[in-house]
């Protein structure tokens, strides 16, 4: 029997006000507004929030931004006050479980038009039984109200057994979405069995029934009209390599456009990985970081390399992310991986305490500190970087620590979500958790 992996009363059918107060971490009531502008268009800053650790989804409106904290609960971030709120009204809620209006556990979250979306593959209970409805679509007004199932992004219930969980992304009225390593596109709210079309993957005869158990790792993004894809392609001396292909939707073609370049292309690279650190699409070229490798950047259409920043002179190792104006560059570092010290395995980062910001023509426009917070909050062991908009650049500072008692571990969780303005390097501690 499958392992019921997330329980969730999803369309908990809670029809709440107009307009949702809430409570702030002072618990002081904020009102969340119930109609904010934002473009059908992909967000590309909001994206890259899946690559770390402690920020799983994000959207933004003009007004503010939606982050989902702790792997479940959605919170609102009011741009201009930086006060957070609880996406929930409940009175006595204590934010814990499913009964909370805020459980979303979404695995992926947009904004566009007048909706928040989300995507979520958990059971919901119906006259006291849990029913398997599989990976779906759902959309609620941005104050967490009306709450609706939009559309199946699975053609069997929980059917997709492939290891990466499924991905989804609207863009201009498509939503792109991954079953059993296929990538399909079918228009908002259409049916799955009507409107679905494979994009790429290796379709079986009956989609719905023939699983791939080795499915490609997709990354989703789209850039004016065209929707891009990112897999990790094996080669034909047993390595893999990040390839990028494209996808117009208006002919349905698909067109390999990048992919990690060889050293003999760009020069050697200082390390020895193939997969990119960070990456971003904006205008036909695509920004990329690896780390170790500097600031570099491809003209999709003319395949030609260039070599933004040498990033070395400021940071041996680091982490990236990029937005529609900058490359932003955090000096942490490697963990020593035979140590395994804090966190899962020798892969993390640690340290960070200086953010290097570039414009996208590679000119170093601003050295941010972030030296301040250490002395505020003790045991800080990584800075993270999560996403850039504006002038504005939001982070999670972890300060977790592990205990051991008679041979067994405790992890004392302590992380602070934060945000540093570019222009001033005033600091503002957002919540805590």
């Amino acid at each position: 029997m499958k392992t019921i992996k997330r329980l969730f009363t999803a369309l908990l059918a809670v029809l709440l006000t107009l307009s949702l107060a809430a409570c702030n971490k002072d618990g002081e009531k904020v009102n969340i507004p119930a109609n904010q502008s934002v473009s059908e268009d992909f967000q590309k800053n909001m994206h890259q929030s899946i690559t770390t650790k402690f920020l799983s989804v994000a959207a933004e409106t003009d007004d503010g931004f939606y982050v989902q904290l702790n792997g479940m609960f959605i919170y609102y971030i009011e741009k201009a006050t930086k006060a957070i709120t609880i996406l929930c009204n409940k009175p006595e809620c204590k934010h814990e479980d499913i009964t909370c209006n805020a459980f979303f556990h979404a695995q992926a979250l947009w904004a566009s038009g007048d909706k928040l979306y989300y995507s979520n593959g958990d059971y919901v209970e119906e006259n006291g039984q849990y029913v398997n409805y599989g990976e779906r679509l759902y959309s609620a007004d941005f104050d967490g109200t009306n709450r609706r199932t939009v559309q199946n992004l699975g053609f069997v219930p929980g059917g997709d057994t492939s290891s990466w969980i499924p991905l989804a992304m609207g863009h201009r009225g498509i939503v792109y979405f991954t079953y059993s390593g296929v990538l399909y596109a079918m228009p908002l709210g259409g049916n799955i069995e009507k409107d679905a079309v494979a994009v790429w993957g290796e379709e079986s005869a009956d989609a719905g029934q023939s699983l791939n158990l080795s499915a490609p790792k997709y990354t989703l993004w789209a850039d004016g009209d065209t929707m891009y894809f990112k897999v990790n392609i094996p080669q034909n001396d047993g390595t893999y390599k990040d390839t990028l292909f494209a996808y117009d939707p208006e002919t349905g073609e698909v067109s390999q456009v990048w992919q990690t370049p060889d050293g003999s292309e760009v020069g050697q690279w200082v390390s020895t990985g193939v997969s990119v650190s960070q990456w971003y699409v904006l205008e036909g070229y695509i920004y990329f970081y690896l780390s170790g490798n500097d600031f570099w950047r491809t003209n999709l259409e003319t395949g030609e390399h260039e070599k933004l920043a040498n990033t070395s002179d400021k940071t041996e190792y680091g982490t990236a992310i990029f937005s529609d104006d900058y490359l932003c560059l955090m000096n942490d570092t490697p963990e020593d991986k035979s140590g395994q010290q804090y966190g899962i395995g020798g892969n993390n980062y640690i340290g960070g305490d200086t953010i290097y910001v570039y414009g996208l023509d590679g000119t170093l426009v601003k050295e941010v500190s972030l030296k301040s917070l250490y002395g505020e909050i003790d045991g800080i062991k990584h800075c993270e970087m999560v996403f850039c908009s504006g002038n504005e650049i939001y982070f999670v500072a972890d300060a977790s620590a592990q205990t051991w008692s008679s041979g067994s571990g405790t992890m004392n969780w302590n992380r602070a979500l934060c945000c540093v303005n570019i222009d001033t390097g005033e600091i503002t501690q957002i919540y805590n958790w």
